[in-house]
């Protein structure tokens, strides 16, 4: 995951189909536009799930893509893929409610509340920050997956599962008995319906690395151990707490 710390506000011109050049309020954060057209966003999906790359005409759905999901992890606000869209989708409708390209080139934002209050709040009808929706079980298990690196837990039009034998070694113990921890951990998030929060990792927490049977032996950095037990890692240092 990477920070959304210091957005910013621009203005641009849209040609709106019927209405001309007209101005609209963007938000950025260093050379990447986040939401293109503040004023062309459905705010008012009740599940928070909305386009923030719109169509030059300035139609919502008219071009496909830009899709993402605001959410609630605790303290901590969440821009992600559009996973309840994306579920089971087939055909035409797996480019329709694909996430915007800085998503899938460099993995889902969080954001804390001042910033969300500020500068989304303080720009668009976005919900209070405390109306965001919960992260599900089920979201996390996909944002899980979704940041996973080489897509060893699958396509997110898929449900998670982990690519058979692509880990061959781990820092710390032994991965033979570590893998199916990790995959009892994202079956159990994929099985609850409770929600999820994210924490900083503790002083006294491992992170545990995985090395891939790919070229150049890439690494995952996917669990913690706390002496005890083990826990799903998120970079950049945060824990899925699985509910119980």
């Amino acid at each position: 995951m990477w920070q959304l710390s210091h957005p910013i506000l621009k203005t641009a011109e849209f040609n709106f189909a019927g209405a001309g050049k007209t101005t609209v309020a963007q938000l950025w954060q260093d050379d990447v536009c986040l939401v293109n057209a503040f004023s062309q966003v459905n705010w008012d999906d009740t599940a928070a799930n909305f386009q923030f790359e719109v169509c030059q005409c300035g139609y919502l759905g008219c071009a496909p893509g830009g899709w993402v999901s605001l959410r609630r992890a605790g303290s901590m606000g969440l821009i992600l893929p559009a996973f309840q869209k994306n579920n089971g989708a087939d055909g035409a409708l797996i480019d329709e409610y694909q996430p915007p390209w800085y998503l899938i080139q460099r993995g889902a934002m969080w954001l804390e509340q001042q910033i969300y209050t500020d500068k989304l709040r303080g720009a668009a009808p976005s919900p209070d920050f405390d109306q965001l929706p919960g992260l599900t079980s089920q979201e996390a298990a996909k944002l899980f997956q979704w940041e996973a690196p080489h897509q060893v837990l699958g396509s997110f039009h898929s449900w998670p599962k982990l690519v058979p034998d692509v880990v061959i070694a781990s820092s710390e113990g032994s991965f033979l008995e570590q893998v199916p921890v990790l995959t009892a951990l994202i079956d159990q998030l994929l099985n609850a319906g409770d929600w999820v929060t994210l924490r900083p990792v503790q002083p006294q927490e491992q992170v545990i690395t995985f090395y891939l049977d790919l070229a150049g032996i890439p690494h995952w950095n996917a669990l913690v151990y706390d002496g005890i037990g083990y826990k799903l890692y998120l970079e950049p240092g945060y824990v899925l707490e699985v509910p119980y």
